[in-house]
């Protein structure tokens, strides 16, 4: 084989390759949940939570957001113990894995629930009632991402 033939054909492999490789740059990829995150370190705090929604507890809490993607948003929530009132009908439907404390929500008609460390839940858009956070709680979270995205611009 002459030696233009061997370079025309490695370039051609090179160019192939270059063009799969280019194509997957704009493929979506996991995504890692950080593991030091999950367990709360280095979170973001952000403002507390009004004032005549405190029943009793902290309002300081902190997330971190994994994903903010076409259609959800994951994040991870933390917040010292806190009993807060509901009283506007929850935003948006919200997946929620206990991954530390426990959660104890009472629903308007005064069903209790409650929630430990390894359990999960959906809180349903609409949710009136008692929302209380015990111990160090953190949960991981999973919101629509245009309902999350409404309920932030009516704050």
């Amino acid at each position: 084989m002459k030696p233009s033939t061997i370079l025309l054909a490695a370039l051609l492999i090179f160019a192939a390759v270059a063009a799969a490789d280019e194509e997957k740059i704009g493929t979506p990829a996991p995504v890692r949940l950080d593991a030091d995150k999950l367990a709360g370190l280095g979170l973001e705090e952000f403002e507390p939570f009004p004032k005549e929604m405190v029943l009793s507890g902290q309002s300081n809490h902190s997330y971190h957001t994994f994903f903010y993607g076409d259609e959800v948003v994951v994040e991870v929530y933390e917040a010292e113990p806190a009993k807060l009132k509901i009283d506007d009908p929850w935003p948006y439907d919200e997946f929620i894995l206990v991954l530390s404390g426990k959660l104890v929500l009472t629903d308007a008609r005064g069903e209790v629930a409650e929630f430990v460390a390894g359990e999960s839940l959906v809180v349903p858009k609409g949710f009136v009632g008692i929302w209380e956070m015990q111990g160090n709680f953190r949960e991981l979270v999973v919101i629509e991402k245009t309902a999350y995205e409404s309920a932030e611009e009516s704050e």
